[in-house]
């Protein structure tokens, strides 16, 4: 009897000692959880990649619920996906969270506050001075800390020039020339060392192409002219049905040596049914197959067709996306504008 309470007692405590022992999960239920975290980041990295910035959304809130809500990666993740969304308020939320949480990683932190400047920068959408200021601190915040990128001067010297403080927005962007002369951006900076108002004003961004009659067009080329960019497919039902209306709106704009010059970017795979559709439709203004989408990321093309105008001095004067007969009057009209504009500049010279 004896034996047995002392048997009783023996394991009531080996029992109490158990749950007093602090839990730890068994290492493959962590090693497991790990590699599902890495899985869902790296398949939100290829959503991203592709475009698909909903879904992505959704990848990187999961890899952030199995951290807790407390992952600096997702956040920073999370950032540049709402960044491309343009849910700018939600890209300045996500980028204070990366710095919250990055516990001591400067690239976290540097690249989150490039971000939340990008972010303010591109709401003020050029104007909003509060915006601006605000971005212009964010910008002066990551530039005070160790090992800033030169990317920085160039997007502080972009909202300075924007602040219309010239002098210390060129101070910037000739840093980053110094600094990263090979950089992304250089071309465009010397562009706006050379003139401010680039940085200001909604200027198209460079682009070449030789067409499929072989002739070569690039931007410079076409300084002076009024330029309608249509970015269509044969694919797109509303962009083969506005067909008919870009005939007539090149012949009425065309005529009598006007300085009118409309350009057609397919976004077509088959270059044969594309070729066979200009043939037959009489498309007879210069034609571009995109094959790799790169005038198409230049200018942010997302849904079609869309139509751009562009200025003689190469700014962007209009975007519309689909043609109704609303959209089609305020086209024709403002390229009529346009081609005054051009009359009035050339009678003043």
């Amino acid at each position: 009897m004896l034996t047995r309470q002392l048997i009783y007692i023996v394991l009531l405590l080996t029992i109490g000692l158990l749950i007093s022992l602090p839990y730890s999960r068994p290492q493959w239920t962590v090693a497991a959880q790990e590699q599902d975290y890495e899985e869902e980041i790296l398949k939100g990295k290829d959503l991203f990649r592709r475009g698909r910035y909903d879904d992505a959304l959704k990848s990187f809130k999961r890899a952030n619920e199995m951290r807790e809500k407390k992952c600096a990666e997702c956040y920073a993740w999370l950032t540049e996906t709402y960044r491309a969304l343009e849910a700018y308020k939600n890209a300045i939320e996500s980028a204070d969270k990366v710095i919250e949480f990055a516990n001591g990683d400067q690239q976290l932190v540097l690249g989150a506050y490039n971000n939340k400047g990008l972010a303010l920068q591109a709401s003020a959408e050029r104007k909003d001075q509060k915006k601006l200021q605000a971005s212009e601190a964010v910008f002066r915040q990551a530039l005070a800390l160790e090992g800033a990128m030169p990317i920085i001067h160039y997007n502080l010297g972009v909202t300075l020039l924007q602040l219309n403080r010239d002098d210390e927005g060129l101070v910037e962007l000739k840093e980053y020339i110094k600094l990263a002369p090979r950089g992304p951006y250089i071309e465009m900076a010397r562009k706006m060392v050379e003139n401010p108002r680039r940085a200001r004003e909604n200027f198209a961004p460079d682009f070449s192409f030789t067409s499929s009659e072989g002739e070569h067009i690039a931007l410079d080329d076409l300084r002076g002219k009024v330029v309608l960019l249509d970015f269509w497919g044969t694919w797109c039902p509303p962009c083969v049905e506005s067909v008919p209306e870009l005939r007539s709106l090149h012949k009425r704009h065309s005529k009598d040596g006007a300085p009118f010059v409309l350009i057609g970017i397919s976004s077509d795979g088959d270059e044969a049914e594309w070729k066979d559709f200009t043939a037959k439709n009489k498309m007879i203004w210069p034609q571009y197959r995109d094959h790799d989408r790169r005038i198409q990321r230049a200018f942010g093309i997302r849904a079609f067709p869309t139509y751009i105008v562009i200025d003689h001095e190469g700014v962007v004067r209009f975007s519309s996306v689909g043609l109704s007969w609303q959209r089609s009057a305020a086209l024709d009209e403002t390229i009529k504008k346009q081609i005054k504009v051009v009359a009035k500049s050339t009678e003043a010279r």
